[in-house]
């Protein structure tokens, strides 16, 4: 066969193959859908259905595996606060990442701009199985001013996002139970999803449950509800415009927690986001990066 026709044939056949293709879905190139960490997926096991409590807790276990072995994070992004009539005030932020499967994640947000609040930081260190240590730095006092339990229910400066919303979900720190296998809307697609309920197990929270939905192939989660203490619908906080990271982590690069109640919102748009710095090359010495230490998020990091 000629080699102008071969291409003919497989030409229709690579594009079918393309247009399938889940990380293509996402619009993802096809070097990024190679794995280039030396983190395998894990394989996914047999879920026990039987119990929805144990098969809940199956499904959120699973999905924290599925997440772990990224190392450190940096991103940087745009943060938009609307009020419940459209006004809206515009921020720049940056954030900092730290993994720690067994202690517990290390975060660190900076706030950029506007000059009324630049120079702003909290600090996260999450405490698996009980209630985060939150730091707050202002540097209209150059103090560090830790945030106690019971603060971490209150506003995230002036955001709908709480102290408690700043960590990770641990799946350690509730009780699980499966509810159904559902679908939400991305605009035109349909996302299949797990539909679990969880309750809080740790003290100082402001949710008496939350629905969480994790996507069934990629097992990250693309929505989560939160009720209130009287059980009403409270805020939602949805995950969009995902990114897969050296054909590995899946990051979502919008962010939108929306408050029921009040009709506020925080937007937040990532512009730059890099996981697993030694994963890059430096354009100074040509070398791998270096990863973030323990070094980078204590109470004296806040105020440099």
């Amino acid at each position: 066969m000629r080699f102008a026709t071969k291409l003919l044939i497989l030409l229709p056949m690579l594009a079918c193959c393309l247009l399938f293709s889940p990380h293509a879905a996402h619009g993802q190139s096809k070097q990024e859908v190679v794995n280039k960490t030396k983190v395998p997926f894990p394989k996914v096991p047999k879920f026990s259905t039987k119990d929805v409590k144990d098969y809940g807790l199956q499904i959120a276990k699973f999905a924290d595996l599925y997440e772990q072995g990224w190392i450190d994070e940096v991103s940087r992004g745009r943060m938009t606060l609307i009020d419940a009539d459209g006004d809206s005030v515009k921020r720049t932020f940056s954030r900092r990442s730290l993994e720690g499967p067994k202690k517990g994640d290390k975060f660190l947000i900076a706030f950029l701009s506007p000059n009324e609040i630049k120079g702003v930081k909290a600090l996260t260190f999450e405490n698996p199985g009980s209630s985060d240590d939150n730091w707050l730095y202002l540097p209209a006092n150059k103090r560090v001013r830790r945030i106690s339990g019971a603060n971490n229910t209150a506003s995230f400066q002036g955001t709908e996002f709480t102290y408690e919303d700043l960590s990770n979900l641990d799946y350690r720190e509730f009780s699980w139970r499966f509810l159904k296998n559902d679908t939400i809307s991305r605009g035109k697609r349909k996302i299949e999803v797990f539909k679990l309920h969880a309750v809080p197990t740790y003290s100082d929270t402001g949710y008496e449950h939350i629905v969480v939905y994790i996507n069934r192939t990629s097992w990250r989660q693309e929505r989560i509800d939160y009720f209130d203490k009287a059980g009403r619908l409270l805020k939602t906080k949805d995950n969009r415009d995902w990114r897969l990271h050296h054909g590995r982590f899946w990051r979502a690069t919008t962010v939108e927690m929306i408050n029921r109640q009040s009709k506020k919102k925080t937007h937040l748009t990532l512009d730059r986001y890099f996981v697993d710095l030694s994963l890059y090359v430096s354009k100074k010495t040509k070398k791998p990066r270096n990863n973030l230490t323990d070094a980078a998020f204590t109470k004296r990091a806040l105020s440099k």
